[in-house]
């Protein structure tokens, strides 16, 4: 009996070695893996998308990062207080900015929500609630006047927001949102464009995202200093 249980205890603890072997390989070749993600070279058409024809920027303006992004997206959401730190990390010649999609109807609704939001300065009062409202509460907007309810008195009257609303400025912001979709060729969201010329999509995570924008920041700084 006690050569069976001496058998059968060896037998265990030779499987449970060669299952501890097991994990610590996959996890050494998942960090592997994560390392080789995150280390690596950024590439060309690969990391990043190079845009035809990109604007030209002139020496000294400030290296602009634009996001593309909509309130009806749930990795916008994600995403916002992400980009949000890194924005607050960066130096004085990087410029981080917004620009709704206009995807659909609804989607060009809340694009306008948004530019109302910032022509009446009332963004710290109602960004991440209108995220929240959407992705934690489930709410939808589908007019205008469905969001000035939700947002009077948050920095704001529901009669200025639909005022603003409707104001030439925001109209001519959207079609500049617009304009900018299309000239970069934005598919998806969230995306980022860095100083006009790459386009930055989420595919390998939105964090790496942030670290290839750095990358791409770091090259044009470069670039300025050789010109």
């Amino acid at each position: 009996m006690a050569k069976k249980n001496s058998k059968f205890l060896m037998a265990r603890n030779t499987i449970i070695g060669f299952i501890t072997v097991v994990v610590i390989l996959i996890v050494g070749f998942g960090s592997y893996v994560s390392i080789g993600l995150s280390e690596g070279e950024i590439v060309a058409n690969e990391d990043y998308r190079v845009i035809d024809n990109p604007r030209p920027r002139r020496a000294g303006d400030p290296i602009e990062v634009v996001e593309f992004f909509s309130y009806a997206c749930i990795h916008c959401k994600t995403f916002d207080p992400i980009v949000d730190e890194w924005a607050a990390e960066q130096a004085d010649d990087v410029e981080f900015k917004r620009m709704p999609a206009t995807f659909s109807p609804v989607w060009a609704l809340l694009s306008q929500t948004f530019l109302t939001f910032e022509n009446a300065e009332v963004l710290e009062q109602n960004h991440s609630r209108m995220f929240r409202a959407i992705h934690d509460a489930g709410r939808q907007f589908l007019t205008a006047d469905m969001v000035a309810d939700y947002v009077d008195g948050r920095g704001i009257s529901r009669d200025e927001f639909l005022r603003i609303f409707e104001s030439p400025e925001v109209r001519d912001a959207m079609r500049k949102a617009d304009r900018d979709q299309r000239s970069y060729q934005i598919a998806a969201t969230p995306s980022l464009v860095v100083a006009g010329k790459y386009v930055i999509g989420m595919d390998d995570g939105q964090r790496r995202a942030l670290r290839i924008a750095d990358e791409l920041i770091a090259q044009e700084r470069a670039a300025e200093a050789t010109n």
